[in-house]
C-alpha cells in the first residue's frame, strides 16, 4: 500500500459492488432536518467504524494508524460514493 494511501480507501478499493452498497446500506443515517455538514460527518464516522471493525482493529487502533483520521474517512464516504461498483 502507498503510504500515502489512505487504509480505509485501500479497504474501500477491495470491496465488490455488492460489499460497497452493504456498506452504504449500514452506515445509513436519519438526515432529517440536519446540515448536509452534519450528515456527511455522521457516515464517514460510521464509515470509519465499520472498516476498523472488519479489519479486526478497535476505532482507538485504526485512527492511532492514520494520519488524519477525520479526512481520511470522509475520504473514504467519497470514495464509497463515487466508485462505479
Amino acid at each position: 500500500m502507498d503510504t500515502h494511501e489512505s487504509i480505509i480507501a485501500s479497504w474501500l478499493y477491495g470491496l465488490s459492488a455488492v460489499e460497497k452498497r452493504n456498506v452504504l446500506r449500514v452506515v445509513g443515517v436519519n438526515a432529517a432536518q440536519l446540515p448536509i455538514e452534519s450528515v456527511l460527518e455522521q457516515i464517514a464516522a460510521q464509515l470509519f467504524a465499520a472498516c476498523a471493525e472488519d479489519l479486526g482493529l478497535s476505532t482507538l487502533e485504526l485512527a492511532g494508524l492514520l494520519r488524519e483520521p477525520r479526512n481520511d474517512a470522509l475520504q473514504g464516504l467519497v470514495t464509497v460514493i463515487s466508485s462505479d461498483g
